[in-house]
């Protein structure tokens, strides 16, 4: 634990009133607590301040997907020996918006599906959970085979003008500029080989390949230049990290444009 620093909820709804947290926004939150120093309780500060900045007709909205529903066969941080696969297969519990944990999008998104009032969408791989005036709206709609698309909430999102905030993290971590991909249609969307658990068989699990899907993507930062040439950016520091929010309608649709002119953009270093 280290004291170099100190947060309390006051300072968080300060800083992200100063990167542009206002209130019946709706916003989607990529987050970890790395940079934010001591928050004294934790990752129950930095979502009770999202929510007093928003207020009761805004609309929180964060990741919370579940890479472990995927095929064992196909995992690789760590392989899977061959003996265990069907094993795993086939106890592998199916997605539960209520009880399925979060995998690797930090403590504060895991965290957030423990208030009361959170909806999650139904994707069992790529579902997000919300809270706040139009929760219900942004989570009603996810179909299986569009995670980032526009029928998905970050397409809903992507429609109503909403923003986004990143929070210890770079545009690296932000998944909603993958509905850029799927606007685009990149033909690397097709190529995934990504099977997710979607139903049962008999007594078997059933896994489905997804038709769509960005997993070869990742070099978002490359759009960073871009971005604050057209001042789409606001950037504050904050302890050791920096806080960043931006409209998502002109970021995907700048993305959208490069996407056109270099399908590869993103895939490339």
């Amino acid at each position: 634990m280290n004291f170099d620093s100190i947060t309390t909820r006051e300072d968080l709804r300060e800083v992200f009133g100063k990167v542009g947290l206002r209130s019946a926004m709706d916003i989607m939150v990529h987050s970890s607590m790395r940079g934010l120093g001591y928050v004294v309780n934790g990752a129950l500060d930095v979502i009770d301040s999202l929510l007093d900045g928003v207020g009761e007709k805004g609309t929180i909205i964060m990741p919370a997907h579940t890479g472990q529903l995927t095929d064992p066969a196909d995992w690789r941080h760590p392989a899977v020996p061959a003996e265990y696969v069907e094993t795993i297969r086939n106890t592998l519990r199916l997605f539960d918006p209520k009880t399925t944990p979060v995998r690797n999008r930090g403590i504060i998104a895991q965290t957030f599906l423990d208030y009361p009032d959170v909806y999650r969408s139904v994707h069992p791989l790529n579902s997000v959970a919300a809270r706040g005036g139009r929760a219900a709206y942004f989570t009603e709609i996810h179909e299986l085979h569009e995670p980032e698309g526009l029928a998905s909430p970050t397409g809903r999102l992507y429609g109503e003008d909403g923003y986004v905030l990143l929070i210890g993290v770079t545009l690296t971590s932000c998944t909603a500029v993958h509905l850029a991909e799927f606007i685009a249609d990149v033909p690397y969307l097709c190529n995934s080989s990504v099977r997710v658990l979607s139903g049962k068989v008999g007594r078997e699990n059933r896994f489905v390949r997804l038709e769509r899907y960005p997993d070869t993507s990742e070099f978002f930062d490359k759009l960073l230049p871009d971005l604050r040439k057209k001042d789409l950016l606001q950037e504050v520091p904050f302890r050791s990290c920096t806080l960043v929010m931006f409209p998502l309608r002109p970021v995907i649709d700048l993305t959208v444009k490069r996407l056109q002119s270099e399908p590869l953009y993103l895939v490339n270093p």
